[in-house]
């Protein structure tokens, strides 16, 4: 028996379906993948981020958005729901919608056992394509642990790791600092 080709859908055809469904799912390559949902680490780690982001960009010109915004790559049109994301500057959207951004400064995914690959490789690979992506921030769950991708000049990335509840992150674009600290207040606590 041969493998059954692979239906691809249009952007318009993800949309529709997308916009109309009860639960949410990315679009890569003609595909939607469904999005699982996270641990009790995982929701408290990225309410932790975003409330810590939140505080610090109160009246700048950066703001923070929340897993349910979703940001489409420029060169192969994929649609993605990072755990957060921040802008600077006005929001643009995709073609005049109100729930496709395209220029984030920053994008934080946390990290899960059945995701990790995903989100170290293709995701950053895709999320690559963004000319205003600055900042990739991967959290872990099992540690106070973040390893940070910055974008420099020259268009390379750099990782820097952080560890530990003293660690400091500067984002200079988004003129703020993650404080792991604040990051990880009781996370650990929290099953994994």
């Amino acid at each position: 028996m041969g493998t059954q080709p692979v239906t691809r859908l249009t952007e318009e055809e993800y949309l529709r379906i997308e916009r109309a469904a009860a639960y949410k799912s990315e679009f890569v390559d003609g595909e939607m993948f469904a999005m699982a949902g996270g641990s009790s680490r995982h929701s408290t780690l990225a309410a932790n981020a975003i409330a810590d982001l939140v505080v610090q960009l109160r009246g700048k010109r950066c703001r923070v958005f929340t897993s349910d915004m979703r940001i489409r790559t420029p060169k192969s049109g994929t649609q993605l729901y990072p755990d957060l994301s921040v802008t600077c500057g006005p929001t643009q959207f995709h073609l005049g919608s109100t729930d496709i951004m395209v220029n984030p400064t920053l994008i934080v995914e946390v990290l899960s056992p059945t995701t990790k690959n995903y989100d170290r490789g293709m995701k950053f690979e895709l999320y690559r394509e963004i000319p205003t992506l600055r900042h990739y921030l991967i959290l872990h769950q099992a540690s106070i642990f973040a390893e940070h991708y910055a974008k420099h000049v020259d268009s390379s990335w750099i990782l820097r790791e952080y560890r530990g509840p003293d660690a400091s992150i500067p984002l200079p674009e988004i003129e703020c600092e993650l404080q792991l600290g604040n990051v990880y207040d009781r996370v650990m606590d929290e099953p994994s």
